[in-house]
């Protein structure tokens, strides 16, 4: 037996392990793409949405990015792997991370009290950064002021303008500072013009050169309306009672947005910031376990417990700074929702099965709430590939 024909026959076990390891991610690509490909169709048949993309992930590895229907109906263009969707709220969790990356270079600090940044802002004495992030400022969500389609959303807004916006709400906090849990819009939009005076530059620059160019994020950026964006989405909204059809959405200056909504993605982009987020490539460990940690008022309780106690509900996620953790099905989550005008979006990492499902539908409606129907089909065509 020739030396050559040994060291083959030594190394035939490795080539046979490495090929049947690409085959089985093949074919858990390939069961991905089924249980994705089911789903759009079952939202598109249903005539629930003109549009949408989707990405999935196992272990780190993208499995599926895909688009189903038209991102615009005028001009009958589909919706490719690149389409752009406005992600809304799913904004947050980034606007979180640049704080916690100033944070950590000692350029703010979670416990700033807002009067440092806003200095006649009333109660700004009472109210951290801390509070801002987790929904525990007690300050209204501008977005539920009366007429705020009429009166905000059509104009641009500059800091001084919204600031005033923010502050007609009448009260301007639903409880104490510290005290109570409320999904706050407000907050975040403030934590925008923060990390702006703390970064030195606009918060769409810094996410830029700290995160999506580092990251090949290439297609993510905080949207503008007047900007040129190759491949972006048209936003609609369903006619009532008529499933299938959808008129163009209402026009909304992403000014009124921001920091607490105003970005623009897609499935791919997304799902590789949530493994670099997890994977502690984006703010440190530390940092991580920050963002994941559940809200807790100033007497130490769990939001959470006391959202439950107010709702009347069980079934409460935890929020910790821009991202929602709990379990739903039987499944612990990581992720946040989003709906703009015209867009809906789901982000959601479950980690016990290691599997990240993006969801970015152009329309607002029941689409994108159906991502644990998704998630759960997809579970079940990983499930060979997790007993490997």
């Amino acid at each position: 037996m020739t030396r050559l024909f040994q060291i083959a026959l030594a190394c035939l076990p490795l080539l046979l392990s490495a090929a049947s390891t690409a085959i089985a991610a093949e074919d858990a690509a390939s069961r991905a793409a089924e249980a994705a490909g089911t789903f759009a169709s079952t939202v598109l048949e249903a005539g629930e949405a003109p549009g949408l993309s989707i990405g999935i992930a196992h272990r780190g590895e993208i499995l599926v990015v895909n688009g189903y229907g038209f991102a615009n109906l005028e001009h009958e263009v589909p919706v490719t792997e690149d389409t752009v969707f406005r992600i809304g709220s799913v904004t947050k969790q980034f606007t979180a991370a640049a704080i916690l990356l100033l944070a950590e270079e000692r350029r703010l600090s979670l416990d700033d009290t807002i009067d440092a940044y806003f200095p006649d802002f009333p109660r700004g004495g009472e109210v951290t950064i801390r509070h801002l992030l987790q929904h525990t400022s007690g300050l209204h969500n501008y977005t539920s002021l009366e007429g705020f389609m009429a009166i905000a959303a059509p104009l641009e807004h500059d800091e001084a303008r919204m600031l005033a916006y923010i502050r007609s709400a009448d009260p301007l906090y639903d409880f104490d500072p510290g005290t109570g849990w409320s999904y706050s819009n407000t907050g975040y939009m403030l934590l925008d013009y923060i990390a702006a005076r703390a970064a030195g530059m606009p918060l769409a620059d810094f996410l830029e050169q700290r995160v999506f160019e580092p990251l090949g994020m290439t297609r993510t950026r905080i949207d503008t309306a007047a900007e040129i964006v190759p491949g972006r989405a048209q936003g609609y909204d369903v006619v009532e009672d008529a499933p299938g059809d959808f008129t163009n959405t209402t026009h909304l200056s992403l000014s009124v947005a921001a920091g607490a909504g105003a970005m623009r993605s897609t499935p791919r982009d997304l799902l590789v910031w949530t493994h670099a987020l997890l994977g502690g490539e984006v703010v440190s460990q530390d940092g991580l376990s920050l963002m994941l940690a559940p809200a807790r008022l100033i007497d130490g309780s769990l939001a959470s417990a006391a959202r439950a106690t107010q709702g009347g509900s069980t079934n409460i996620s935890d929020y910790g700074f821009g991202i929602m953790t709990g379990e739903r099905g039987g499944h612990r989550f990581i992720g946040h929702g989003g709906s703009i005008n015209g867009f809906n979006a789901s982000l959601m990492h479950y980690p016990d099965q290691d599997v990240t499902i993006v969801l970015l539908v152009n329309t607002i409606g029941p689409a994108a709430r159906g991502t644990p129907v998704l998630a759960e089909a997809v579970f079940e065509a990983l499930a060979p590939a997790d007993a490997d």
